[in-house]
């Protein structure tokens, strides 16, 4: 019986970025840096994307319990925002209220 030796392919070394680059060339680099804004209503949003996207038979059988795990938590967390907001909201009208 005759066995068949494959070598394991190189890995290879990932890529310099355009910073690295810029440097690696002598050129003064001038990295900035924006703050990404993610919002209740951008969550909200992926919920019904998500949503969407399994009523139309986006995501294979195998895939449909992460696709809901990650749903459940998402409608899960925007459940609890929805509370504590409408708390805070409760609160702030009963203290308006009282020092009238």
């Amino acid at each position: 019986m005759a066995t068949k030796k494959t070598k394991a392919a190189p890995v290879a070394a990932p890529a310099a970025s355009a910073t690295e680059v810029t440097a690696a060339q002598g050129a003064p680099t001038t990295t900035t840096v924006e703050t990404v804004q993610l919002t209740i209503a951008d969550l909200q949003l992926l919920a019904r994307i998500v949503d969407l996207a399994s009523r139309r038979g986006a995501f294979q059988a195998g895939e449909l319990s992460q696709v809901g795990d990650a749903y459940n938590k998402l409608s899960g967390f925007l459940a609890y925002v929805e509370s504590t907001q409408s708390k805070e909201k409760a609160d702030a009208e009963s203290n308006t209220e009282t020092a009238a």
